[in-house]
C-alpha cells in the first residue's frame, strides 16, 4: 500500500478497497492468469483494443500513466522505468481505471472547456487530476492493480512475461 493510499480516511480507504474487491470479483479471472489473458478480459469488458507504450514525454511529470480512451483503440502511455515491477503497477493502475469505468464519471468534462489538440476537456481534466491518490476514484483504481497484480504473481511465472506481453 503506498502512503498516499495510508493517508486516506479509513471510511474513504475501505469504501475503496470494497469497490475495488467487488470488481475484481466481477472480472470473473482464472487461476493461473497471465498479463496476455488479463489484457484479453479487459479488451473484452470494454469492447476496444489496449495498446500500451513507454514514453519520454512522461518522464520528470507527476504523471505515471496515462489513459486516453478512444473510439476503437484504447491507450496507456507510461514513463519508461529500469523496474519491471514498477512498470506493472503503472500499467495495471491504468488498466485498473478502465474496468472500473472512470471514463463514464457524472459530470465529465465539466472542468475543462477545451482539451488538447485532439483530446478531449474530459481527458486532460482526468490526466491533470490524476497525480495522487487521494480522491476515492483513484485509491479503487490503485486498489484494483494491486489486486491484479497479486493474481498474476500467483500465476504462472510473472512479472517475468510482462515484457512480452507490454514490451
Amino acid at each position: 500500500m503506498t502512503q498516499a493510499l495510508r493517508s486516506l480516511s479509513v471510511t474513504t480507504s475501505q469504501e475503496a478497497f470494497r469497490d475495488a474487491s467487488g470488481a475484481f470479483a466481477a472480472l470473473e479471472l482464472p487461476v493461473g492468469l497471465t498479463l496476455s489473458l488479463l489484457l484479453s478480459v479487459i479488451e473484452d469488458l470494454r469492447g476496444k483494443r489496449i495498446r500500451i507504450r513507454a514514453t519520454e514525454k512522461l518522464v520528470g511529470t507527476s504523471i505515471c500513466g496515462l489513459w486516453l480512451p478512444g473510439a476503437k483503440i484504447e491507450w496507456v502511455f507510461h514513463p519508461p522505468t529500469p523496474w519491471e515491477l514498477q512498470r506493472q503497477q503503472f500499467i495495471l493502475h491504468e488498466l485498473a481505471h478502465m474496468v472500473l469505468g472512470h471514463d463514464t464519471t457524472p459530470g465529465a468534462g465539466t472542468v475543462l472547456k477545451s482539451g488538447f489538440r485532439g483530446l478531449s476537456p474530459e481527458i486532460v481534466r482526468r490526466a491533470l487530476m490524476r497525480t495522487e491518490f487521494r480522491t476515492l476514484e483513484e485509491a479503487t483504481a490503485e486498489y484494483l492493480a494491486d489486486l491484479m497484480a497479486e493474481a498474476l504473481r500467483a500465476g504462472p511465472g510473472e512479472p517475468g512475461a510482462f515484457e512480452d506481453v507490454f514490451g
